[in-house]
């Protein structure tokens, strides 16, 4: 299990071989810009020249008066930025294919309405009391419809283009961002200056550089070592050595948090090398990645941490967790999946930063892990994805729309999985069909539960194996759907009272729930 940890490194002076001195902030400033000038060259070579990374390797250690682990840190960088842009760019193609599906929908959909009001205005006569309102009604849908059309040509030439761009394996990159590039032509609307601009962009192009590590060199990192006296050891390019000598020691760096995991990769491990049998010592390798934000040099390192043992105990019942915009809903089960208990956590999800957010959802998060190590059962939760409807925004009312782009759920899960990691609790993904439906209709009335208490109730069950179990009430169908229900399997029984559900009014859901 891989952790990171942060610390924020001193502006202390770094004395020269000239007797000289300057601040570490201008050392680690040059260095990135090296670091970047280097990554962009040979993103050009190996991207779009198509050069052999061996030869390149040779290359640009005797050019550029670099060390073989110095281009791996910076040839291992590069390779996550592509990484992550060829995944970008699948993700976006799905996307843009979903869209137009729903785009040239939605274009058909409103035709039929269009052909359907064009037939009635023509047989009126022009002298009705609503005629202007339908002529009105026509002429925006005919506008719609126009504008929907636009959308749908843009959206099939970008899909063109990036299908294009993964059959051929172009990759396009922007080192510093596009939209500090395209601030450029903007001057005056971003109250910049053509220096001012040229030095931001210099800037964002020179904020960070990364060191491999490898569990065996020294400390697990030769070229960024961490010694057992704090002290950080970064080694410099050979083409400054004149200025800085070999090596630029930064004293007393301190973690505030996972300072005890960092100590413990600094033990070494009695081990045997691959060929010749030979003993030596391996570290646990240590990944250095240096970032500026705000004016500050922070250093974040990547360490294998061990795994905790497992406290959740099986055969031992189940915490279920419905997220919700503001709150999560926790039920407890036992393991048979009856009703033990159950509470909410609110959390803060609108109106604030989205660092807010994510620390308050956190916070959330941190109680119901330590409610389920106290009990020792596992946490089961919905695997759910609002990629699709975050996609159709547009098409959804103000409140609806705001609601669901506030959702953290990508955090959400992230955060729980690594909670559930570090406390040793076993986490349990359910698909999340018709929970909330199968609490309101079975248990909501019966334990005296809200209705995603409930839908926590049935999550929990489902991680258990209960949802085959889950019968589907039948007074709540009408007669011509009980025909065809016996026929279908659990999951669509209950797709079917669903729909059926929505034709009743509150008044009648109210005595359907009542009678039960």
């Amino acid at each position: 299990m891989f952790k990171t940890y942060q610390t924020k490194i001193k502006n202390e002076v770094i004395v020269l071989k000239n007797d000289g001195s300057i601040p570490v902030y201008e050392f680690f400033h040059e260095n990135a810009k090296t670091f970047g000038m280097l990554e962009r060259k040979l993103f050009v070579d190996l991207y779009v020249h198509h050069k052999p990374s061996n030869d390149l390797k040779v290359y640009y250690c005797s050019k550029y008066q670099i060390t073989a682990r110095q281009y791996n840190s910076i040839k291992k960088q590069l390779d996550g930025r592509v990484s992550s842009k060829v995944e970008l760019t699948k993700l976006c193609i799905d996307e843009l294919k979903d869209k137009i599906k729903h785009t040239s929908k939605l274009i058909e959909s409103k035709i039929i309405q269009k052909e359907k009001a064009h037939k009635t205005l023509l047989c009126m006569k022009g002298n009705e009391k609503h005629f202007l309102k339908k002529v009105n009604s026509y002429r925006r849908m005919r506008t719609y419809i126009h504008q929907k059309k636009r959308k749908l040509h843009s959206l099939n030439l970008k899909l063109t283009k990036l299908v294009d761009d993964q059959q051929n394996k172009i990759v396009r990159l922007c080192f510093g961002s596009k939209e500090l590039f395209h601030k450029q032509f903007h001057l005056k609307e971003n109250n910049l200056s053509l220096l001012e601009w040229k030095k931001e962009w210099q800037e964002k192009r020179a904020a960070q550089f990364t060191f491999i590590g490898s569990k065996d060199e020294t400390f697990g990192n030769q070229t960024c070592t961490y010694d057992e006296k704090n002290h950080l050891r970064i080694r410099v390019f050979s083409k400054d050595e004149e200025f800085f000598g070999n090596y630029v020691t930064l004293s007393d760096v301190h973690f505030p948090y996972g300072q005890e995991n960092i100590d413990k990769a600094k033990i070494p491990k009695l081990g045997f090398t691959k060929g010749k049998k030979n003993e030596t010592k391996y570290y646990r390798a240590l990944t250095w990645k240096f970032v500026r934000k705000n004016n500050n040099w922070y250093a974040n390192v990547t360490v294998d941490v061990d795994t905790p043992d497992i406290v959740s105990l099986e055969n031992n019942g189940a915490v279920g967790i419905d997220f919700n915009a503001g709150f999560l809903a926790v039920t407890d089960v036992d393991r048979f999946g009856n009703y033990l208990h159950s509470f909410q956590v609110p959390f803060v999800s609108q109106h604030a930063s989205s660092k807010q957010i994510e620390q308050s959802l956190s916070s959330a998060l941190k109680v119901v892990v330590a409610y389920a190590v106290e009990k020792q059962k596992p946490i089961a939760n919905e695997n759910l994805d609002f990629k699709k409807k975050k996609q159709n925004l547009k098409q959804l009312n103000p409140k609806q729309a705001k609601l669901l782009s506030g959702f953290a759920y990508s955090s959400y899960q992230s955060m729980l999985k690594s909670k559930c990691e570090t406390s040793g609790i076993k986490q349990l993904s359910i698909n999340p069909a018709y929970t909330s439906q199968i609490g309101h209709h079975k248990f909501m009335k019966k334990y005296g539960l809200s209705s995603h208490e409930s839908a926590a109730l049935v999550i929990a069950r489902r991680s258990l194996s209960f949802n085959k179990i889950e019968k589907v009430p039948q007074q709540h169908l009408s007669e011509k759907s009980r025909m065809k229900f016996f026929k279908k399997d659990r999951l669509n029984q209950w797709k079917e009272i669903v729909k059926e559900w929505k034709k009743y009014s509150l008044q009648q859901k109210l005595y359907l729930l009542n009678k039960m």
